[in-house]
């Protein structure tokens, strides 16, 4: 019966989403998302979305800009809150079906909101590449949150959406060849234009180097067969024809896609999980090896990090790219997995391109990706998920649902059978 009235009291909600942080750089571009959306579907209600941040006159101008693209954005209702202040959290998130966060970094502002979520029956999704927080969220908030129906998708962005769902489609289809055996998988970055974000880099100060399979609920090493790492950085990989070069996206979105094989491992089963960038030549593998470790020692500096972003070497929170990055932004991205069937049959390949167009991948395509999961999120009773309840990934929770909505946000998953 308690389920009966959580499901009735979500339905009678005012908002279907609530995106939380409208008026930060990537808050307002997936707010401009929204504008197009209505502007394209008359059936949607623009009242049903609201935007919400700590002040009223930003929200007000922001609002009177996406009146420029669609006039009937002028109904998108405002709200004020405090993430600080517990009582206007809950007014907003108890009138919300799915509130979508963009307030980073996660670790400073992140669980007042998961929590009052979880407490109040409301679904929520965040764009975050921090796994200390993702493993705080997991640590407190997963099986309260599981218990009572409330399903909380992490990672809904740039990080770890293309990672994650291409990962999820590739293992679909592997395992339809043999329900057996491990699977080795890479991700190979291919040709890109895109630039770093502000909040990205005032993240980086809360990256804490942790274990791989440190979401993965159902991990057990014993079972795992990593399969010896299959493939490492200045190596060349015969699938993709290009050189590796590591990754500065892998540590965060290998934790993602563990969780995801350890929420769905009757599906999944023994999988390892490396990311390289794909590069041309042995001696740019070397260059950009040696450049990476330099970047990112400096990053993880505080001091060297302040000074970088005091001087505009690197954006301070909220900047953003170059229009031209901006509009003209793009990312590709290829999976590759070989599945070796335990009854020592021939192993098996394939690959997945998930390819980004027309849009920066860590701005507008993130707030648009973020935004249509949120919509999906809001839908959820109509739309056939793989799971719902707890702390999920994309894959895990959404999975195909995502693979046919993301090109509304310009974002493309294509199995490629025989690479």
């Amino acid at each position: 019966h308690g389920d009966t009235d959580r499901f009735v009291m979500a339905a009678a909600r005012k908002y279907d989403v609530v995106i939380w942080g409208a008026t930060g750089f990537t808050g307002a571009l997936a707010a401009e998302h929204m504008a197009r959306k209505i502007a394209k579907q008359p059936n949607l209600a623009p009242q049903k979305f609201a935007l919400a941040g700590r002040n009223g006159d930003k929200l007000a101008s922001l609002r009177a800009k996406l009146v420029e693209i669609e006039p009937r954005a002028q109904s998108f209702p405002i709200l004020t809150a405090d993430a600080g202040d517990p009582e206007s959290v809950a007014s907003i998130v108890k009138e919300s079906k799915v509130v979508l966060t963009f307030v980073g970094p996660y670790t400073k502002h992140g669980m007042p909101l998961a929590r009052a979520c979880v407490a109040h029956g409301t679904d929520y999704c965040d764009i975050t590449g921090e796994s200390g927080y993702q493993k705080r969220m997991v640590d407190e908030l997963h099986e309260e949150a599981k218990s009572k129906g409330v399903t909380l998708v992490t990672g809904v962005g740039y990080d770890s959406i293309p990672t994650d769902v291409g990962t999820w489609l590739l293992v679909k289809h592997l395992r339809s060849l043999s329900s057996t055996g491990p699977i080795s998988v890479q991700a190979i970055m291919g040709k890109a234009k895109g630039s770093v974000s502000g909040g990205t880099i005032a993240s980086s100060a809360f990256f804490t180097p942790l274990p791989s399979h440190v979401l993965d609920p159902a991990y057990d090493k014993s079972k795992m067969t990593e399969g010896s790492k299959h493939f490492s950085t200045r190596q060349f990989h015969e699938p993709s024809k290009t050189w590796l070069a590591p990754s500065i996206m892998e540590t965060i979105n290998k934790k993602v896609v563990y969780r995801s094989r350890g929420l769905l491992e009757d599906l999944y089963g023994s999988i390892s999980f490396q990311e390289f960038q794909g590069v041309q030549s042995r001696f740019s593998s070397y260059a950009r090896s040696s450049f990476m470790g330099i970047i990112g020692a400096a990053i993880g500096i505080a001091a060297v990090r302040n000074t970088l972003v005091k001087f505009g070497v690197l954006p301070k929170p909220g900047e953003g790219p170059t229009q031209d990055i901006l509009d003209n932004g793009f990312f590709n991205i290829f999976v590759f997995g070989k599945v070796q069937p335990d009854n020592s049959q021939e192993a098996k390949e394939a690959a997945v391109h998930v390819k980004g167009i027309k849009g920066d991948p860590g701005y507008r395509l993130t707030s648009a990706m973020a935004l249509e999961s949120a919509l999906c999120l809001a839908s959820k009773d109509t739309l056939p998920m793989n799971m719902l309840g707890g702390v999920l990934t994309p894959a895990a929770c959404m999975g195909d649902v995502l693979v046919q909505r993301l090109p509304n946000a310009n974002v493309t998953f294509d199995l490629i059978e025989d690479p």
